[in-house]
């Protein structure tokens, strides 16, 4: 699967491009979210999303497991909860941590979304984006 980067505009008319992918969130057995885009991170431990994703799925964030995240952002509380994770055609059940104050909608880890895939970031291709390839654990 092949996924182009998405270009915001930067400082003095530049382009930014960033590593963007549209996923969608659920539970094993109910409500699954809209569309919408999660930075894929290759710094972050795992799954992060914030606490409005939760509610959208009808998880009630302060009853998962809580954990104390150490981040670029410095130190938050995090609530892990099971979630299923669908990237294109792919449904994965994973573990997710779920917060009050992530600034943007999410970021897929290595735990959850690394693991599960080879990705390949190409910022020389035309346009540029990345290759996502499905690894099948044995």
């Amino acid at each position: 699967m092949r996924a182009p980067y998405r270009t915001l505009p930067g400082p003095d008319g530049t382009t930014l491009y960033y590593p963007l992918l549209r996923i969608r969130l659920g539970k094993s057995r109910g409500v699954t979210t809209r569309f919408f885009e999660a930075l894929v991170d290759s710094g972050a431990a795992d799954c992060l999303f914030s606490e409005s994703i939760a509610t959208a799925i009808g998880i009630d964030l302060e009853t998962g497991q809580k954990e104390r995240r150490s981040g670029i952002g410095g130190n938050q509380d995090v609530w892990v909860h099971p979630v299923v994770l669908h990237v294109g055609e792919h449904a994965l059940d994973i573990e997710a941590a779920f917060t009050k104050n992530l600034p943007v909608s999410g970021l897929l880890g290595r735990r959850g979304f690394f693991e599960h895939f080879k990705i390949t970031f190409d910022p020389s291709s035309d346009p540029p984006g990345m290759e996502l390839e499905r690894v099948l654990k044995a």
